[in-house]
């Protein structure tokens, strides 16, 4: 049901709006006329007893803290778009604690039992009375299987759900207000916070999705003795309850305070390492890696844990990134502009001798640092900002949270050996992966997967031809036509010609790739091979004649 047509919870609408006033946001609540006609008697005038010299952002993380489990994540997520709501505020929204009061383990049974279908001493050996942990969604519990396996079992808050869904409600009528009544918000974009915010929450509400993401996690890492992931039991979960592993290990946290005992370089090396083949290489990554979703286990062993939060990025995107990862290091700056705009986060309209300049600032901070104070996330962060405030650029949500995880992903490694070098560690990544990106094999799956696209270009070519000749007979499209146009026609229509021939080359040699039979070279089918390869010289030579002729 859109959010329009939903019920309000007034009594809550109620408190939000009393912590606000308690807080001293009189102005904002007087700016969104909530004291007006159209909410009855539902507010009066609350006067704040509290002596608050705190800013903006700190008043405003109490006001979250206030009002509980649904705004303190809002409030987490919000920490993680610095290009949303700026660095003062997302700094202040990490401070959000999400230690919440536990429930009672007769509530705890209840729940275990009707998800998993028995009662609780036919389950499992023993199960712990007292939490382990307890968080805004759910808490966990120690408990041993049949066969004697030690597991973590996280057991979902009982109505959180609700809650929740009560909550997005006024969310969403409160954010559409604030983006309409006040214009000097506007630049927040707050409904899109929301609605990025309703698509978080409910995934990390989703104990299935948790699971199959630890188990694709798992599988990306099964040939890596250096990675590993909790072991899901699914007989043991549902969509309220999670059966996991449990983990014995050292949190990366207490490590980074007391580093004894462990090989430090090693782990930089392998918590980076991990990260980036995540970002590069799987394209599927721990949205939230910070030291305490980090376990150190024997031999070293880096464990990453909840799997609640993950990011999702295809090849192309991959691609993209590795590359501008390397522009940005290599400090080119005419690249950095070509690659944004190639993404699409910035239109190529845009005003390139200041935006060139304006990204010069930001790296000059860097420029001739020692490898401790680079930091790459930090970089992509800072290049984010200006970009959208300055530029009203588009800014995918995928690049700064992959900045924010980043930047923690650095903080580690360089809290674990001081000289570690992040480059050494990407660079031959994203080198692999844009060798990849001209591999015959990959450029064929490109044409196989554009062939319709090509099919359709190539059979309403005449028709187009016909139509634009028509527009030209009729009048609507006047050409001057000169000995040096025709001479012109004459080289354009070669090169398209060339260029037919070229894409019928790789057509053909891509569906003898995809046959995979007959007398093969470096694994590949011979005929496909040299199809490329002619395809190639082909295309190679066309290039060089533009270049040479200045003609395009």
């Amino acid at each position: 049901m859109p959010f329009s047509r939903k019920k309000i919870d007034y009594q809550r609408l109620k408190e939000i709006v009393h912590l606000l006033a308690k807080y001293q946001f009189d102005n904002l609540v007087g700016e969104l006329e909530l004291k007006g006609s159209r909410w009855g008697d539902l507010l009066y005038k609350y006067d704040s007893d509290l002596d608050l010299d705190s800013t903006a952002p700190e008043r405003l993380r109490m006001v979250f803290e206030e009002l509980g489990p649904t705004f303190i994540k809002l409030g987490q997520m919000m920490s993680t778009r610095v290009d949303l709501v700026g660095p003062e505020m997302a700094d202040e929204f990490t401070k959000l604690q999400d230690d919440t009061s536990p429930f009672d383990f007769d509530t705890v049974k209840v729940i275990v039992e009707g998800e998993l279908g028995k009662p609780l001493d036919q389950l499992f050996q023993s199960f712990e009375e007292e939490h382990l942990a307890a968080a805004s969604i759910g808490q966990v519990h120690r408990a041993v299987l049949p066969d004697g396996t030690l597991v973590a079992i996280k057991v979902q808050r009982p109505g959180i759900q609700d809650l929740v869904e009560k909550d997005l409600v006024i969310m969403h009528h409160l954010a559409d207000m604030v983006h309409t009544k006040i214009p000097s918000l506007q630049v927040f974009n707050v409904p899109e916070i929301v609605d990025e915010f309703e698509k978080s929450i409910h995934k990390e509400m989703d104990y299935g999705l948790e699971a199959r993401n630890t188990q694709n996690f798992q599988a990306n890492f099964a040939n890596d003795e250096g990675i590993r992931s909790p072991t899901v039991f699914p007989d043991y979960s549902t969509a309220m309850v999670l059966t996991m592993e449990f983990i014995r290990g050292t949190k990366m946290s207490q490590v980074m305070e007391n580093p004894e005992g462990f090989d430090n370089k090693l782990l930089a090396e392998r918590v980076a390492k991990s990260y980036f083949q995540q970002l590069l290489v799987d394209g599927f990554f721990h949205a939230d890696p910070h030291p305490g979703n980090l376990y150190v286990l024997e031999d070293n062993v880096v464990c990453y844990i909840d799997f609640g939060m993950m990011g999702h990025i295809d090849h192309d995107f991959m691609q993209n990134l590795g590359e501008l990862f390397v522009q940005v290091i290599d400090y080119k700056v005419d690249a950095i502009i070509n690659q944004l705009i190639y993404m699409g986060i910035i239109n190529d309209s845009v005003d390139r001798t200041i935006l060139k300049r304006d990204i010069m600032d930001i790296l000059d901070r860097y420029y001739g640092a020692s490898l401790s104070d680079i930091h790459l996330g930090h970089i992509l962060s800072e290049l984010a900002l200006p970009l959208i405030t300055k530029y009203q650029a588009r800014v995918p949500p995928e690049f700064t949270l992959i900045a924010r995880a980043v930047s923690l992903i650095e903080e580690v490694a360089y809290s674990l050996d001081g000289e570690f070098d992040a480059t050494a560690q990407f660079k031959p990544m994203v080198k692999k992966l844009l060798l990849q990106k001209f591999n015959p094999k990959n450029m064929a799956d490109v044409f196989m997967d554009n062939m319709f696209e090509l099919e359709h270009l190539v059979k309403n070519l005449p028709q187009n031809i016909n139509r634009l000749v028509a527009k030209v007979e009729n009048g609507e499209i006047k050409v001057r036509y000169t000995e040096e146009l025709s001479e012109d026609i004459e080289r354009t229509s070669n090169k398209l010609v060339v260029s037919i021939i070229i894409a019928a080359l790789l057509l053909g040699s891509s569906w003898i790739i995809q046959i995979n039979t007959g007398p093969m070279i470096w694994g590949m089918p011979i005929l496909g091979f040299l199809g490329f390869a002619a395809s190639g010289v082909l295309g190679v030579g066309l290039i060089i004649y533009i270049l040479r002729y200045r003609k395009i």
